[in-house]
């Protein structure tokens, strides 16, 4: 009798070891077909991979949802793939989650000390400049904290690591909405986002430098903005730099509230410069 299951389990392995490439490539063949804007090809490859447990593809199905590529736009459902896929340890999904709790959408309360924990899983995750990236946000919104929540924020993150991420969600249905809803409204901006000429570095200009810039910045009770940090980067030092720039100089907002206080919160934005 033993012979027989030890024959199974070197097949199953040996199955196990065969599918990976395929689906690396099956993953690959999503993102080609994604950026190309073909998204029913995309999520057609990546559902099925989801389902089955890859985390890759539990992250890249939430970024359809997120933004409504392929599929109706649903943040929460976004949210439950990213949550699905950050227990496992995925670094994107980590942060995306992590932004879900800073801002408050997706059927997640805002929750600074639990959005801290995930940036910081994911800035352990991720590695090079992603990572440092990740790590920057995290110390970007962790200037709207108090230094107990810091230390709280921690240690769930140590405490998520030691359990190989099984205690790292609340209970249940904790992190969703209570039933006792909190009144809340975002920030809503009253200076223009335009980006002009003035904003350019002079050598950008003469460069005739152009790209995107997607930062993530905080803003105040007040309605400043008081810290930004970039994210994903335009290619250019100076545009990186001429992005934050603009957006604590010139961006002011009418600040979110939560049951009628003014709050801090973290939004991310994306600056475009054209090539001028």
């Amino acid at each position: 009798m033993k012979q027989p299951i030890a024959g199974s389990v070197v097949l199953a392995a040996g199955l196990a070891f065969c599918a990976m490439p395929a689906i690396a490539a099956a993953i690959d063949d999503g993102q080609t077909a994604y950026n190309a804007g073909d998204y029913a090809t995309a999520l057609r490859l990546w559902r099925p991979l989801a389902e089955q447990g890859d985390a890759r593809a539990q992250n890249n199905l939430g970024v359809m949802y997120e933004n409504g590529k392929g599929v109706a736009q649903d943040i929460s459902e976004a949210v439950r793939w990213y949550r699905l896929a950050a227990v496992q340890g995925y670094g994107g999904a980590q942060y995306d989650l992590g932004l879900a709790y800073a801002i408050g959408r997706g059927g997640v309360r805002r929750d600074p000390v639990r959005a801290y924990m995930w940036f910081s899983l994911a800035a352990q995750s991720l590695s090079g400049d992603t990572g440092s990236l990740v790590a920057q946000t995290r110390d970007v919104f962790a200037g709207a904290m108090t230094p107990a929540q810091i230390d709280e924020a921690a240690g769930l993150a140590r405490m998520c690591l030691a359990s190989n991420y099984r205690e790292c969600e609340p209970v249940g249905d904790a992190a969703a909405a209570p039933a006792t809803t909190v009144a809340s409204t975002p920030a809503i901006a009253i200076t223009p986002h335009d980006v002009t000429a003035a904003d350019y570095p002079t050598q950008s200009l003469r460069l005739h430098e152009s790209g995107e810039v997607t930062v993530t910045y905080q803003i105040s009770e007040s309605g400043s903005v008081t810290a930004c940090a970039v994210i994903l980067t335009s290619g250019s030092p100076l545009l990186d730099a001429a992005a934050c720039t603009l957006v604590r100089k010139r961006w002011r907002y009418k600040p979110a509230t939560e049951d009628g206080q003014p709050v801090s919160i973290q939004y991310i934005s994306k600056i475009v410069f054209p090539r001028r």
